[in-house]
C-alpha cells in the first residue's frame, strides 16, 4: 500500500518496514562490502523478490544510488555498479581525508577512556589480520581487517561528537567500495602491517591529546590508501 503523503510503498515482511531509505542503505553496504562487485549488474526483479517489495521502491533506490555515484543506470539493461574514475577517487579521498582528519582532531579533545580502549582493541585486531596473513591461514584475514577498520574509524568519528561531520564522512565512504581497499592490500602481510602501524600512530596521537598530529596522520593515512588503490588499479 502506498503512503498518501509520500507515495512510498510500505511493505512489512517479518514485521520490518522496508522503505526506500532502508533499501538505499542496504544496497550501499552490500556494494561497499563487495557482494555486488564493480562492473556487475544489479537486476531490479531479483532485488524486488529478495527484499519482498515491488519494483517501484527498488527503482527509486537505484536512482538515488546513481545520484550518489555508486551505480549507473543504463536503459534496457539495468543498474551497473560503478568504478569511480581516478579523478573521482582522488577527489573523494582528498575530501574524506580532510573530514576524517578533523574528526581525529576533535576526538583528541573529546575522547573518553572507553573510546581509547576501543581504538586499542581495533589496533589489536589489525595485527591479528597481519598474523593470519603471515601464516597463510586458510581463513582470510579480511574479516579481522574489516572489523578493525570499521571499529577504529567509527570510534574516531563517534568520539568527535559532530553529527553533520559523521553524516558527511559516511556519505563519502559509500562512494568508495570498501572491498576495493581490501583488494589493493591483497592480504599482503607487509602492506597490512604498514596499515596497522598507521592506525596505531593515530591512536597514540588521540590518546596523547595531540589533535594537530592526529589530523595530520589521518590525512596521510587517507593519501596512502588512495595511492595503494591507484597502484592496484594500474596493474589490473
Amino acid at each position: 500500500m502506498a503512503d498518501a503523503e509520500t507515495g512510498r510503498v510500505a511493505v512489512v515482511p517479518k514485521e520490518r518496514t522496508r522503505t526506500v531509505e532502508y533499501l538505499v542503505a542496504s544496497l550501499q553496504e552490500r556494494i561497499s562490502d563487495g557482494e555486488f562487485e564493480v562492473g556487475s549488474w544489479i537486476r531490479q526483479e531479483r532485488l524486488a523478490t529478495e527484499y519482498g517489495v515491488s519494483r517501484m521502491p527498488i527503482r527509486e533506490a537505484l536512482h538515488r544510488l546513481q545520484a550518489l555515484g555508486v551505480v549507473e543506470l543504463i536503459a534496457n539493461r539495468g543498474a551497473q555498479v560503478k568504478l569511480p574514475s581516478f579523478r573521482d577517487m582522488a577527489e573523494t579521498f582528498e575530501v574524506r581525508g580532510v573530514l576524517e582528519g578533523h574528526a581525529a582532531y576533535l576526538a583528541a579533545s573529546h575522547s573518553t577512556q572507553k573510546d581509547i580502549d576501543s581504538l586499542r582493541a581495533a589496533c589489536a585486531s589489525f595485527f591479528e589480520a597481519v598474523t593470519e596473513a603471515e601464516k597463510g591461514a586458510a581463513g582470510s584475514p579480511r574479516p579481522h581487517w574489516y572489523s578493525a577498520n570499521s571499529q577504529f574509524h567509527g570510534t574516531v568519528i563517534s568520539a568527535a561528537g559532530n553529527t553533520q561531520l559523521s553524516l558527511s564522512i559516511e556519505a563519502l565512504h559509500h562512494r568508495m567500495p570498501r572491498n576495493l581497499t581490501w583488494a589493493a592490500l591483497g592480504a599482503d602481510p607487509r602492506l597490512l602491517a604498514a596499515n596497522a602501524a598507521e592506525h596505531v600512530r593515530i591512536a597514540d596521537a588521540i590518546e596523547g591529546r595531540d589533535g594537530v598530529l592526529a589530523r595530520e596522520l589521518t590525512i596521510e593515512h587517507s593519501v596512502h590508501a588512495r595511492e595503494l588503490i591507484e597502484r592496484h588499479l594500474a596493474k589490473s
